[in-house]
């Protein structure tokens, strides 16, 4: 079933969506996993997708692993902006994978690739789309 058919199925409105950022936040994490399988599909790699979250609470939408044990973290974030403590998850897996993680990104509204440290940061969401 379609992710918009679902969202009616639910009884989600548009402008229920547009009002309610965390339901918009949820839906838009739904939309960004299901394109990055589509990705993972159409990839040489061979990839296995996850989802992180450690004893605190720190979460990591997509985990991305390829066959040889290198990570990559996607966050999604429903929103025009990022600040450092929007990578506090894909911080904390990093420090759990060490030499394993390669890179993390927050996804987010925008148009400007914004760097947030060592192999981190914040891209556009049309970024997915190259």
């Amino acid at each position: 079933m379609g992710r918009g058919l679902l969202a009616r199925a639910s009884g989600l409105s548009f402008d229920r969506v547009k009002a309610d950022r965390g339901v918009f936040g949820a839906l838009l994490e739904s939309f960004v996993f299901a394109e990055v399988l589509k990705l993972m599909d159409a990839s040489d790699l061979r990839l296995a997708s996850y989802h992180f979250r450690d004893q605190p609470m720190h979460e990591v939408d997509v985990v991305l692993e390829r066959d040889d044990g290198i990570i990559v973290g996607i966050e999604v974030k429903a929103s025009a902006t990022v600040k450092s403590s929007d990578f506090a998850g894909l911080r904390t897996l990093a420090e759990a994978c060490k030499e394993h993680f390669a890179y993390g990104v927050v996804l987010y509204d925008s148009t400007d690739l914004v760097p947030f440290g060592d192999r981190l940061v914040a891209a556009p969401l049309s970024a997915l789309w190259g």
